[in-house]
Formats: structure tokens, sequence, C-alpha cells
């Protein structure tokens, strides 16, 4: 029986994606996605995150993982989706698939990031 000290609950998930140079990714994310708050650990580094208002990103150097990861989808849920679309497309921004309105209730576009991940980014009036 479950009790007010023992409610559980899932909070949130990052993603802890592996990279090929996390001073590269870092700076892609910072001056073309428009994240900032970049932490990096490790000397010398092994793993750095960074973040965008309440969006939190992970990452890991280990270029072998890398190779198997290419076209791999992460989404990326956000409010504004066109704002930011406006200001992806400003700063040269590989698109794979231009923004539009899905059929499963969501306006959607996808880049390619400098690892070869696919960045779905997403906006719904149903929050996931």
């Amino acid at each position: 029986m479950e009790t007010a000290l023992t409610t559980k609950k899932f909070s949130h998930t990052v993603p802890f994606l592996p990279v090929n140079n996390l001073q590269e990714t870092i700076a892609y994310y910072r001056y073309v996605l428009g994240f900032s708050k970049e932490w990096f650990w490790g000397d010398p580094p092994t793993d750095a995150g960074i973040s965008r208002d309440n969006m939190k990103l992970l990452f890991g150097k280990n270029p072998e993982m890398v190779q198997h990861m290419q076209g791999f989808e992460v989404m990326l849920f956000v409010e504004g989706i066109d704002a930011i679309y406006e200001e992806h497309t400003l700063k040269d921004v590989t698109i794979v698939s231009d923004i539009e309105d899905k059929p499963w209730g969501v306006r959607e576009y996808t880049i390619k990031e400098i690892n070869g991940y696919h960045l779905r980014i997403a906006e719904s009036a149903n929050q996931y």
C-alpha cells in the first residue's frame, strides 16, 4: 500500500548521447541551436552537458559508438515551434524534414546535428 511517504513517480528523462568531440558538440548546441549552461567533466573531459530552458542533454565522448548511431532520433518537445524553426533556418541548420502538422497531433520538423543524430523538434497540445 502506498502512502504519501512512499509515493513513487518518474520525473523526466535526459538523453546521454555518444559524440565524436565534446567541445565541438557543445559549441554547436550553444551557437547554432541556442542552448547554454554547458558543463564538462573529467581532465581531459569525457562527458559534458548543456541545457536550454528546461531541456537538458548529456554527451559522452565515444567516436566508435557514434558510427552506429547515425540517424538515431531524439524527440525534443518545445513551445513556440514556429519561432524556433525560424531561428534554426536562419542559422543554416540542416533540415531533414520541413515543419508540418502531423496526423498524430503534433507540429514538427527534423534536423540533423553534427554527430548525425536526427532531432525531431515537436510541439503538441498534449504534453508528453
